[in-house]
């Protein structure tokens, strides 16, 4: 993320409109009928999608939005870094206590969330 780019909180109505926005362009009043959400808060979340730059405005005519990066994608890769994280350091106590079995239960994991990273 650049500077100017701005962090966005993923709320359940911001996944809404992520989901409907997965499936291909759309304009505000289409997210309003594939949601339910009203459209102030259809339009509060596409700003904030453009503010930190996940989605863009394709078309000014017929106010079309096309999806470009999905916030939910650098969420779950923070989790899978702090996953990591803390079986990297539990290997590491498991070394200095020579306990094998720890070991490889935290290599283990490890590998199982770069597998699926």
């Amino acid at each position: 993320m650049n500077e100017q780019e701005m962090a966005v909180k993923v709320t359940k109505s911001t996944e809404s409109v992520l989901d409907v926005l997965h499936n291909g362009r759309a304009t505000p009043g289409h997210i309003v009928q594939e949601t339910d959400l009203s459209r102030q808060t259809v339009h509060s979340q596409l700003n904030q999608l453009l503010a930190g730059e996940h989605v863009r405005y394709v078309h000014e005519g017929t106010g079309l939005y096309e999806l470009v990066d999905d916030p939910r994608d650098d969420v779950d890769q923070e989790d899978d870094v702090e996953e990591l994280k803390r079986h990297v350091r539990a290997a590491g106590e498991a070394i200095e206590e020579q306990d094998v079995d720890a070991l490889r239960r935290h290599v283990r994991a490890a590998c199982e969330v770069i597998e699926d990273g």
